[in-house]
């Protein structure tokens, strides 16, 4: 497996895995494949990347993207692997990479949405430094990362009795 930026010759290879993907997730609903129609790869992320398999058939098992929100903050964007490749690390390595980058550029902190449904995503997003966090649509569980030592009491939701340092 390997681990590259984007090149837009990936884009459908990409759009069949997403649309693979969410008619799992969303038992084949329409809209959510209106979405993946609707998908612009290089819209406004600083870093897109892919991990394809090796060999003479190569093939794109997963994405994961940021997506500038202010001068401090990323959000995760584009998480997506194939079933068939789960549990092999390879979500890890694509976050590790992401969560590098974001580091050297000087980013404080790294958002992100999921679904309430999507148990295993909140345990991966839990084990690598996310927390809760509050956020725009109540539908969606919205968590955090900081990328250096922070203190914070709103973006943690705590008190100051049970402040913590999240450094990670």
């Amino acid at each position: 497996m390997k681990i590259r930026k984007y090149k837009p010759e990936d884009k459908e290879q990409i759009i069949e895995m997403v649309s693979e993907i969410l008619g799992n997730i969303f038992n084949g609903d329409p809209t959510q494949f209106m979405l993946v129609k609707e998908f612009n790869i290089t819209k406004d992320y600083v870093l897109y990347l892919v991990a394809e398999t090796q060999g003479s058939e190569k093939r794109i098992i997963g994405t994961m993207a940021l997506k500038k929100i202010d001068e401090e903050t990323l959000r995760l964007k584009r998480m997506y692997i194939r079933k068939e490749y789960r549990k092999r690390g390879i979500a890890q390595k694509l976050l590790n990479e992401l969560v590098k980058f974001a580091k050297e550029m000087g980013y404080k902190r790294m958002l992100l949405h999921t679904y309430p449904t999507m148990k295993n995503a909140h345990k991966f997003y839990k084990r690598n430094g996310f927390v809760e966090t509050t956020g725009k649509d109540p539908e969606q569980i919205h968590v955090i990362k900081y990328l250096t030592p922070t203190i914070s009491y709103s973006e943690i939701n705590t008190s100051p009795k049970s402040l913590r340092i999240v450094n990670n």
